[in-house]
């Protein structure tokens, strides 16, 4: 009969996913090697194979778990006793280093998304962030849908059109803002001196323009100067400012 293995499947995953991390943070995301994450982990490469194949796959696995993190905060917040235009609005008013997972997440995003990284990663790891997304993608749908049934919004709408765009243009809007405050800050990210993972205040632009975009739908109750304080205040009673 052969010996039990030292360590179950879940745990050898995760001594490798925590290799790599030690690795990504002395090198790079695409630095470092499938034999350094092996002998930091302190398991063979057989073993290693056996949860993912490649670096792409390791990329990929990391990116699933941050993006699991993410997903949990965001379903915290949809499931706040508060609007629904406040729900879309309170996760860009989430302080970003609540949403961090690893200090090395927008590399980590930036080639996980890249189709060269897809193409290469192994099914098994594709699927699963394609089902995390999904069910991301699901919350906000399910919110917005019971908020819109509930009667938030007036007059004759396609529910499935509005839905598609509010969230759509929400995340588009946080997405590309992110990109371009880094590169208005590259010096500043360059000296450490960054304010990337600072929460955004009320009259941030992109707070002001979602605002705009929000109320560009008829809500009952819609986006105020008072019901955006009484939602930074919020979000700070539950540690996410």
């Amino acid at each position: 009969m052969a010996p039990a293995p030292k360590y179950s499947h879940q745990k050898q995953l995760e001594m490798i996913l925590d290799a790599a991390e030690e690795c990504i943070k002395t090198s790079s995301v695409m630095d470092f090697t499938m034999a350094k994450v092996a002998r930091t982990a302190g398991l063979s490469m057989g073993s290693v194979y056996k949860h993912v194949q490649s670096k792409e796959d390791i990329i990929l696995a990391l990116a699933h778990s941050s993006f699991l993190h993410v997903s949990k905060i965001f379903d915290q917040v949809l499931a706040l006793p508060i609007t629904t235009p406040e729900k879309v609005l309170a996760i860009s008013l989430i302080a970003p280093r609540k949403l961090q997972y690893f200090v090395f997440d927008n590399d980590l995003l930036s080639y996980a998304v890249n189709e060269a990284v897809i193409s290469r990663a192994s099914n098994i790891w594709t699927e699963k962030m394609i089902v995390a997304n999904n069910a991301c993608e699901q919350s906000f749908k399910l919110a917005l849908t019971e908020g819109i049934n509930s009667g938030e919004l007036i007059g004759e709408l396609n529910l499935s059109h509005a839905i598609e765009e509010i969230i759509l243009g929400s995340w588009a809007m946080c997405v590309g803002y992110d990109q371009v405050q880094r590169v208005k800050q590259i010096k500043q990210i360059g000296e450490g001196t960054d304010s990337l993972m600072d929460p955004l205040i009320e009259s941030d632009p992109i707070i002001r323009s979602s605002i705009r975009f929000l109320n560009s739908y008829p809500w009952q109750k819609p986006l105020t100067e008072e019901s955006v304080k009484a939602l930074i205040h919020t979000l700070t009673d539950i540690n996410l400012r």
